[in-house]
Order: structure tokens, then sequence, then C-alpha cells
């Protein structure tokens, strides 16, 4: 893209933003100062910026977040089920199939929001509403266990241009490196892995960026891919596709008596926006006016997070309940606001760090289980917590973790034994874990 196009691209963006900036405004470094302040750097680049912007490392959390959110503001109305597909429906009606029991429900609705991402089409298809909205693409990622690396990112996210035009990214997650990303087209989003070429494909771009670094298989603790939900176009390329978000409605009539928005496009930059614009759409369909604007209304651990004196939050948290200050600063990061009930809750009763992941204790764990919809290990070890991303977790963690969601959620022996070979084979198959690793599991 070249440097004058992106110092230019970096100089509009804090002219929006001028009047509500709260951060410092880019900075631009030529090839000696670049080289100076970053030497690990390939001699060859001609320039470096830096600019401030959104971080959101724990994205499954944000979502569970908001799903909380929603159902304590209207318990009565607002409900999130969780393990529940649409398997067909009726002229006016939906059937809805409860997967752990196999038992169906058929509900009328009056609008359907289709926010199935790159399964748009597939649940279109369930409501016999055919669709081609989607021509999704997919982007692996790699997390490696890499201290040279991490220190060279001095933590900061590193964006750079490949040899194929792509963005690619490096990315400091806790102590490990997220590096991405590929974008390449796919019909079926079920069948995104992660494959050994785009392994390379990551690889190499380590070379290109960091030439004395070097990464290779063996550092790698975990890799996965997502479908991005983008439009259905004709593009020579993947890079030509819009990366905009839009809601393309199939309106009420012969096919059924309810309009389909399905919300095509989008990203967790533009999600709040989106939603705003979808809202706006559902009210205005229904007759209604919306209350309040949810473009500044903290989420979850937003709402009481100390974002004005954080350091004296830590020092009154340590005060109170006797812990480390170290240990009272990691709940703040991987909880925010919602730390201090959290650790109430834990030191309610006697409480132990776990044997093979003493980042987290017993009662955090029963925590997540009791008020965090979890339904399967992979809930918990996925997506309300970073141990498997992180490559945190073996099959001795694994297996001492389902012991104490079994005594939570009623989990017999055999439907114990049933979960750990359930996320053994999902990290095995759609993660590059080791079977060795899984096969340390008790």
């Amino acid at each position: 893209r070249g440097a004058l196009i992106i110092k230019a691209g970096l100089t509009m963006y804090d002219l929006f933003t001028f009047g509500q900036q709260t951060l410092p405004r880019h900075r631009f470094f030529g090839k000696a100062e670049s080289l100076v302040r970053r030497p690990e750097l390939n001699p060859n680049i001609i320039a470096t910026a830096t600019y401030y912007d959104a971080w959101m490392p724990y994205p499954e959390r944000i979502a569970l977040e908001i799903i909380l959110d929603a159902e304590a503001d209207s318990p009565n109305h607002a409900r999130a089920i969780n393990y529940v597909k649409a398997v067909g429906a009726g002229y006016d009606t939906v059937i809805l199939r409860d997967q752990l029991t196999g038992d169906e429900y058929t509900v009328k609705p009056k609008i359907v929001i289709n926010a199935a991402g790159p399964w748009i089409d597939f649940a279109n298809e369930k409501l016999n509403r055919g669709s081609r909205f989607i021509g999704g693409t997919k982007g692996s990622h790699l997390v490696v266990d890499h201290p040279e690396l991490h220190a060279a990112t001095q933590g900061h996210e590193m964006f750079f241009e490949n040899a194929d035009g792509r963005i690619c990214l490096f990315f400091p997650l806790e102590d490990r490196v997220l590096i991405g990303t590929t974008d390449i087209r796919i019909d079926n989003p079920d069948e995104a892995i992660c494959t050994e070429e785009e392994v390379d494909y990551m690889l190499d771009m380590v070379k290109i960026v960091f030439p004395n670094i070097h990464v290779d298989r063996s550092h790698i603790v975990y890799r996965f891919t997502g479908v991005r939900p983008l439009p259905s176009s004709a593009a020579s390329t993947t890079g030509q596709i819009s990366r905009d978000h839009s809601i393309n409605t199939i309106e009420a009539g012969a096919r059924g008596a309810y309009p389909v928005l399905s919300l095509v496009g989008g990203k967790w930059t533009t999600f709040r926006a989106f939603s705003e614009h979808v809202t706006n759409e559902v009210l205005a369909r229904l007759n209604k006016k919306r209350i309040t604007s949810t473009l500044k209304l903290p989420i979850g651990g937003g709402k009481k997070f100390p974002k004005k004196n954080r350091q004296g939050w830590i020092n009154d948290m340590v005060l109170k309940t006797g812990l480390s200050r170290q240990y009272i600063e990691m709940m703040l990061n991987r909880y925010g606001g919602r730390a201090e009930d959290i650790i109430a809750f834990c030191q309610a009763e006697n409480d132990a760090p776990l044997e093979c992941v003493p980042d987290y204790t017993h009662r955090e764990i029963v925590f997540l289980a009791q008020y965090e919809k979890i339904v399967h290990l992979d809930d918990l070890l996925m997506r309300r917590s970073l141990l498997a991303m992180l490559g945190k977790i073996d099959g001795a963690g694994i297996a001492e973790i389902a012991h104490i969601l079994a005594g939570v959620l009623g989990w017999d022996a055999q439907q114990t034994q049933d979960e750990i070979a359930r996320v053994s084979h999902m990290l095995i198959t759609h993660h590059g874990v080791s079977p060795e690793k899984m096969g340390q599991m008790n």
C-alpha cells in the first residue's frame, strides 16, 4: 500500500476522531528511527507507524456478558438458549431442536433475525428461505509460546503487508503471541480448519518481519480458524470483498408469514453500531420507539471497571481481601468490574489453586459453572477462558477441571469421561494439539 497511503489513512483516522479523542494521535517513524526503536525488524523496511485502537482479547466473554446483561435487565422477556438449533419451519412457525435432549419446540415469531454469521444461508434454508447472501473466507491463526518473539512486539499488536498483499499481524496475547491471518474462500464453515499449508504461510511471515527470530512448529500451542461472514461476491481476490455490514431482508410473503433479517458482514469492531442499526429496523417494524441508546452502554465487567483509578482499586482490594497485588490485577484483567464479586465468591469457602493451572482456583471454576451457562467442558476451556487457546491445559488439567464441573453440573462418571473425550478430540483434530499432550489424561 505504500508509506504515503498509510500515513494519509492514519491522518484521516485522527481527523475523524478529533474532538472526541482520548488517546494520543498516531506517530510515524522513518527507517533509521524505526530500527533504533525495534532493532529486531527486517532492515529492508521503509517506515513504521503507531496508533491506538480497540483491543478485544476476549470476544467470547464479551458475547457472554451481553447475554447475561440482557437477561438481567429483562428477565421476563430476554432469553438466550444454548445448544438449540433451527431444524425446520412452517408458514408462520419455526421448529427448534434441543441438541442435548432431542426435544423439539415450535414458536410463532413476528420477526426472525438471522445472526448466524457464516451459517446464515444454512439457517435460511432451514426456514424455507433459501438465500445466497454469504461468500465467507476463512482466516487461520497460530498461537505460539515464544518469549523472544513476544519481547519483539514490545506489547504492541503489529500489522504488516505480506508479499501477497495480505495484511497480517502479530498480537501479544498474555505471554503468548497470536500470528495471523489467512484469507481463503470457503463454502461450508463446518469444514474450516487450519491446514499445514496455512501453517507454513504464517511461519514464513515471521521470517519476513523478524529475519533473526526463529519460529517453527514446535512453538505452536494452538491453531484455529474463523470464517468471516462476508457478502457473496464475484471479486477476483478475497481482499477485494467488502468488509462492511448490511441487513439482507427476505420479506413476509408466499414462503413465510414473517420477515427474516439476515445480518451480513460486520465484525467486533462495529458490533455496537450494527446492533443499533438492526434494532432500529426491528423497532420500526413493530411500531415501537427506542428507549435508550446502547452505543456507550458499559457491558458486563465494564460497568464497574475502575478506569479512572485502577491502581487505587487494586490497592483497596489487596487490603480488603488479603490477596496479592498480582492476583488482584490478574482477576481485574480477566473479569473487569465483575472481579470483586467473583473474588468474594471464591473467598466465601475454602479455596485452592488448581494443580495443573494455578492461575485458576477451584472456586473460580465453580463460579463459572454456576453462573456462566456452561453445558459442555469445551464451553469453559475454549469460550469462558483462554486456557485452551494459550496452550495452558493438558490431559491432566482437562481431567481436573472436568471433575470440578461434574460436581456442579451433576455429571456421572460416564458423562465426565465423555466430556473429556469430546474436548480432547476437538483439540487434536481442530486445534493442532498433540495426542501426546492429551494422552496425559487420568
